[in-house]
């Protein structure tokens, strides 16, 4: 049951996030969106930030469910890597809206620090980098965090001129190309 009135409640903040801001959301919209009531609300969130975070991350899971990592490529890691990063901007670009929406709500910060763990497991997996696979948390939190800014920043410039989502691809292609660069054996 408890599992049950919490997913109500995040389909709730989800559903009203892709209508509208969530400065014009309200715990009452939440809750009788998911029709629940105020107190099931506080048993699981201590507030609209944290039902937006969860909102968010759910929904970004959801999107990335079964993506496939890049095949293993001889061209080497920025040609294999420019296709799969294309699909993970082109996904997120679809709901840039809702993105901004959670990122400058009042959880942003914390679903914007759940975006960068999701993104540096991720790419700890990805069959390309497995000779990086040992390198502490730091590392994959970096790099997780830098792949999340250019993305958040490529969909918040959509407000404005707007890049090709390529071109994100484009530009973490290429920092991926300057990170990972074999290092040099002595001869």
């Amino acid at each position: 049951m408890a599992v049950r009135s919490r997913n109500a409640l995040v389909a709730a903040a989800t559903a009203l996030l892709l209508e509208r801001a969530a400065s014009e959301i309200s715990i009452k919209d939440v809750v009788e969106t998911a029709g629940m009531s105020r107190p099931t609300f506080y048993q699981h969130f201590a507030d609209l930030g944290a039902v937006f975070t969860a909102a968010g991350l759910a929904f970004h899971e959801r999107i990335f469910a079964g993506l496939e990592p890049p095949p293993e490529a001889s061209a080497g890691l920025r040609e294999a890597f420019v296709p799969a990063l294309a699909v993970i901007v082109d996904r997120m670009q679809e709901h840039a809206l809702f993105y901004c929406r959670v990122n400058t709500s009042a959880g942003g910060p914390a679903f914007y620090a759940g975006l960068v763990a999701f993104t540096s497991r991720r790419l700890r997996s990805e069959p390309l980098l497995q000779e990086w696979a040992g390198r502490d948390d730091v590392f994959w939190d970096f790099l997780g965090a830098g792949v999340m800014w250019v993305i958040t920043r490529q969909m918040a410039a959509s407000y404005g001129p707007e890049p090709t989502p390529n071109t994100a691809a484009e530009d973490l292609a290429q920092v991926f190309a300057n990170v990972f660069v074999p290092e040099r054996k002595a001869e």
